[in-house]
C-alpha cells in the first residue's frame, strides 16, 4: 500500500523507538526542575483541599512528582532531546492534571 503524506512505515517507527530507547536518556534542565518544583507546590495546594462542593482532597505525594518527571523525560525522548525542558514539564503537568481530574471525577482515586 502506498503511504500517505506525513505517515511513516511501521518498520521506520520501530527503528525510531528502538533508537530512542537505547541512545536517548534525557534529564531535566535546571529551569525545568525549578518549573516542576513550582508546579508541584501548586498541584498540592490545589488538590490537597476540599472543594467548595464538598469533594474530598486528592492525595498528591512524591510518587505523583516522580510520575510527572517520567512523563517530562518521555516527552523529551520522543523528540530525541537530551534535555527535558520547561515546555516538556508544562505538557507533563497538563497531562497529569487532566488524568487526575478524570480519575477523581470517576471515583477512581484511592484514599
Amino acid at each position: 500500500l502506498p503511504e500517505k503524506e506525513g505517515e511513516i512505515s511501521l518498520d521506520t517507527l520501530r527503528r525510531y523507538i528502538c533508537y530512542a530507547r537505547h541512545k536517548c536518556a534525557p534529564r531535566l534542565s535546571e529551569g525545568a526542575a525549578n518549573r516542576l518544583q513550582d508546579e508541584y507546590i501548586r498541584i498540592r495546594q490545589r488538590y490537597g483541599q476540599e472543594t467548595e462542593n464538598g469533594t474530598p482532597p486528592i492525595p498528591i505525594t512524591v510518587r505523583q512528582l516522580e510520575a510527572i518527571i517520567r512523563i517530562s523525560e518521555s516527552l523529551a525522548k520522543m523528540t530525541l532531546s537530551t534535555v527535558a525542558t520547561e515546555k516538556h514539564v508544562e505538557e507533563a503537568v497538563l497531562l497529569f492534571k487532566q488524568s487526575t481530574e478524570d480519575a477523581a471525577s470517576r471515583g477512581l482515586m484511592m484514599e
